[in-house]
C-alpha cells in the first residue's frame, strides 16, 4: 500500500470520528439541558362552524351556439341595456374572415403609430440601438410590475421592428412608403368589413346587468324567490348533482347586485344566529375572501340541521363563476399571545388564591408574568397579559419551559 493512500485514510477516519463526537456531545447537551426556550407570538383564533353551500343570484341565460361566437364583454363586466354581448358567425369562413380582419386592424395600428412616431429616416444602427433600449426598459418595467404604459411600449417596439425590417429590405424606409402601405391596408380592410358584415350578427341584452361567460343550467332553478322555500334536502340534492357548463348558451346576465349564499347549519350552531344580523364568512377555493353577510332566513329544523340564507351586495363580479363554495361561519374572533401548554403555571399567592402565568427570560433570569387564558388549543393556550406594568406578557417574549422548579429571579444558564 502506498504511503499517501494510508495517510489519506487515517485523516478521513479521524475527521469522521471528530464529527461523531461533536454530534454525540450536541445530542447529550440537548437531552441534559433542563431548560427550553420558546418565543411567544401574536395569535388569532376563531369560534367558527364549517359550511358547504350554494351561491344564488338573479340571473338569466343568454342563448346561442358558443362554438361560432365571440364573447365581447369581460367576465364580471357590467353591461347596459341594448349592449352587444357576443358576435355570432354564420360559418367557419365568416369566423376566418373576422380573424383576418383583426390582424389587418392591428397591422394598420402599427403603421399609423410608426408614422406618428416620425424619425423614419433613422439609420439601421440607430434603430437597433432604440430597439435594445426599449426592450431593456420593457423588461425592467415587467420585473417591477409597472404595467401602466405596457400597451404603448409594445406599440413603440412593434413600430421600430416594422421600420427596421423595411430598412433591411429596401434601404431606408420613407414616410411616403409607410403611408402608401397604410392606404393598401385600408383598402383591404374596407373590402373585408363589407363581406364580414353580411355573415355576422350581434347578440344584445334588453336590460343592464353583470355579464358572465358561463351558464350551468341552474339559472332558472336557483333564484332569489326559490330561497324562500329551499330546504336542507334540496341543498343536499343540488350538491350531489353533476353541474356542468351549458354548451347551448353564450353566458348569462346577472340582473341584481345582491347575491346569496345558502348553507346547512347544525341546529346547535343555528341557535346562535339571529335573522337580520350580520356575520363574517371566510370563503375558500375560487373565492378566498372574508365577507360580511346578512342572515336573511333561518329555515326550520330538518334532522338536526337548518338552512341559513345569507346575502351580500358586494364582490358580485368576483363570484360570477362560483356556484358551490365552502366557508367558515365566524361567531367570534379572539386575539392574544400564543404560548405552549407546558409553559402555563399556576402560582399560589399569600392569601391562598392562585394566579396563572408563564415564566419568561429577562436577561439571564426567570420572571413570572401573570396571564388570563382566552382560549385553549390542541397543544397551546391563547392568553392575554393581565399586569399593567413592565411584567405584562407581550408577543416576542422568550418563554422558559422546564420540568424543574422555576421561581422569580432564578438564573437560567
Amino acid at each position: 500500500m502506498k504511503q499517501g493512500t494510508l495517510v489519506t485514510r487515517v485523516v478521513v477516519l479521524l475527521m469522521l470520528a471528530a464529527v461523531l463526537i461533536y454530534l454525540g456531545v450536541y445530542i447529550w447537551q440537548g437531552f441534559s439541558d433542563p431548560y427550553q426556550l420558546v418565543v411567544s407570538y401574536a395569535y388569532e383564533m376563531d369560534d367558527d362552524a364549517a359550511l358547504d353551500g350554494v351561491v344564488v343570484r338573479s340571473e338569466s341565460r343568454i342563448g346561442g351556439e358558443a362554438s361560432l361566437a365571440e364573447v365581447l364583454p369581460r367576465e364580471g363586466e357590467r353591461v347596459s341595456a341594448g349592449a352587444a354581448v357576443a358576435r355570432v358567425y354564420q360559418n367557419e369562413s365568416a369566423l376566418g374572415d373576422h380573424r383576418q380582419l383583426q390582424a389587418l386592424e392591428q397591422e394598420l395600428e402599427q403603421l399609423r403609430y410608426a408614422l406618428r412616431r416620425g424619425d423614419t429616416a433613422a439609420g439601421a444602427k440607430e434603430l437597433d440601438g432604440q430597439l435594445v433600449n426599449d426592450l431593456a426598459l420593457l423588461k425592467s418595467h415587467l420585473s417591477s410590475g409597472e404595467l401602466g404604459d405596457l400597451e404603448e411600449r409594445g406599440l413603440d417596439i412593434r413600430s421600430l421592428v416594422l421600420k427596421r425590417t423595411s430598412d433591411a429590405a429596401t434601404g431606408v424606409e420613407s414616410a411616403e412608403r409607410i403611408q402608401q402601405t397604410v392606404g393598401e391596408v385600408e383598402e383591404r380592410l374596407n373590402a373585408l368589413r363589407a363581406t364580414s358584415a353580411q355573415s355576422t350578427s350581434l347578440v344584445t341584452v334588453n336590460r343592464g346587468g353583470v355579464f358572465s361567460g358561463m351558464a350551468d343550467g341552474l339559472e332558472d332553478t336557483l333564484t332569489a324567490q326559490s330561497l324562500e322555500t329551499l330546504t336542507v334536502q334540496d341543498l343536499d340534492r343540488l350538491s350531489r348533482s353533476q353541474v356542468q357548463a351549458d354548451e347551448t348558451a353564450l353566458g348569462k346576465l346577472i340582473t341584481d347586485a345582491t347575491w346569496y349564499y345558502a348553507a346547512a347549519v347544525d341546529s346547535a350552531d343555528a341557535q346562535r344566529l339571529t335573522e337580520g344580523e350580520s356575520y363574517d364568512l371566510a370563503f375558500s377555493g375560487d373565492f378566498a375572501r372574508e365577507v360580511s353577510m346578512t342572515l336573511e332566513r333561518l329555515g326550520p329544523e330538518e334532522e338536526g340541521r337548518r338552512l341559513a340564507v345569507f346575502s351580500c351586495d358586494r364582490y358580485l363580479n368576483q363570484v360570477t363563476l362560483c356556484r358551490f363554495l365552502s366557508a367558515r361561519l365566524i361567531f367570534e374572533r379572539f386575539t392574544g399571545v400564543w404560548v405552549p401548554d407546558k409553559a402555563l403555571r399556576v402560582r399560589e399567592n399569600d392569601d391562598g388564591s392562585t394566579t396563572p402565568g408563564v415564566y419568561t427570560l429577562v436577561g439571564r433570569q426567570a420572571e413570572f408574568k401573570r396571564v388570563e387564558v382566552v382560549r385553549e388549543g390542541e397543544d397551546f393556550y391563547l392568553v392575554r397579559g393581565t399586569d399593567s406594568n413592565r411584567k405584562v406578557l407581550r408577543p416576542g417574549d422568550t418563554i422558559v419551559l422546564s420540568n424543574q422548579e422555576l421561581y422569580e429571579g432564578k438564573v437560567i444558564a
